[in-house]
């Protein structure tokens, strides 16, 4: 354990330290790879998931505050995850209503594991589902984890069936400037880009709030 210990927090301090010195397309694919090895590094060990949650929290608090999450809205998280801390913490500071899907079933059930430790059962609803044909028209909020893929056909799928009002917060890699990057140029011809947020303590990470275009 202690072992495992330390490998994880090594990974975190690299996210934070060096990660941001590096351009997105160096790094993407080892993000991606973090955030999955990391959560099933550890979905078993409890004492490490205070240390992981400190590590999401500001990012998940930039996006409730972009997107203006409260009680009453419906929340959806494409890749949830084997640790869903972004429907837990929703959940916890907002109150409101969170689905989450991922299109791995282990994660899935690890997740509901989580989600039942957390006494967040009746908030928080977990899905083995695949994102680029979910119904996604009844939400308010649509988050959509860095690594989700294939991106394109998942944000398009959203963009033609998501209900006029709704937000959808696009994690993904920034250039080294903070820039939307080339991968990524393509979300400005389906959506409205309506902010952009920074994760400065997640290597290049930013939260794109996109709207859907009238």
């Amino acid at each position: 354990m202690g072992e495992k210990r330390i490998t994880s927090k090594l990974i975190f301090l690299f996210m934070e330290k060096v990660g941001v010195k590096l351009e997105s397309y160096k790094i993407k694919r080892l993000i991606d790879f973090s955030f999955i090895f990391v959560e099933n590094l550890i979905v078993n060990l409890d004492k490490l998931h205070d240390t992981y949650f400190d590590y999401y929290s500001d990012i998940i608090t930039n996006e409730i505050n972009i997107a203006e999450i409260t009680s009453d809205k419906q929340v959806l998280h494409i890749g949830s995850g084997s640790i869903p801390v972004t429907s837990i913490i929703i959940a916890k500071n907002t109150g409101a209503k969170v689905v989450g899907i991922d299109k791995n079933s282990d994660s899935i059930k690890k997740g509901k594991t989580c989600i039942l430790k957390s006494n967040l059962s009746d908030k928080i609803q977990l899905f083995n589902m695949d994102a680029e044909s979910f119904s996604v028209n009844k939400f308010d909020i649509i988050i959509i984890s860095h690594g989700v893929k294939p991106i394109d056909i998942i944000l398009t799928h959203i963009a033609k069936s998501m209900k006029e009002s709704a937000k959808v917060i696009y994690r993904t890699s920034s250039t080294s400037s903070g820039e939307i990057s080339e991968k990524d140029q393509f979300i400005g011809k389906i959506f409205n880009i309506d902010n952009i947020v920074a994760q400065k303590k997640n290597a290049l990470l930013i939260s794109i709030l996109l709207k859907k275009k009238k």
